[in-house]
């Protein structure tokens, strides 16, 4: 790519005589970065498509989401140091965030 803008007598002086037009080296970059700009718009397009709407209900509730279950131990020593993963209700959410305790 030097070649395309070092001044040809340079060229001649460190023996290069041979090179591509210097529409090519000007042509290859442009269509890289318009390729490049084209993939960034589309993924962003297709995300756009994929997500669902606000008012969906699959934002709010997931295939495998579960109500909170409690744990019984079985045994007096066994322990359980971390909840199990579970779905927490948008109501439970609404109650916490919103409710009138101080």
């Amino acid at each position: 790519m030097i070649w395309a803008y070092v001044p040809e007598p340079w060229l001649h002086s460190i023996g290069m005589f041979y090179y591509l037009s210097w529409y090519r080296a000007l042509a290859v970059p442009t269509y890289v970065m318009v390729t490049i700009v084209l993939a960034i718009g589309f993924y962003i397009g297709l995300s756009f498509m994929v997500t669902p709407p606000p008012t969906s209900l699959n934002t709010i509730f997931v295939e495998h989401s579960r109500e909170l279950s409690r744990f019984e131990p079985s045994v007096e020593g066994d322990e359980q140091p971390i909840e199990p993963l579970s779905y927490i209700g948008i109501y439970q959410i609404n109650d916490l965030m919103f409710s009138d305790q101080n």
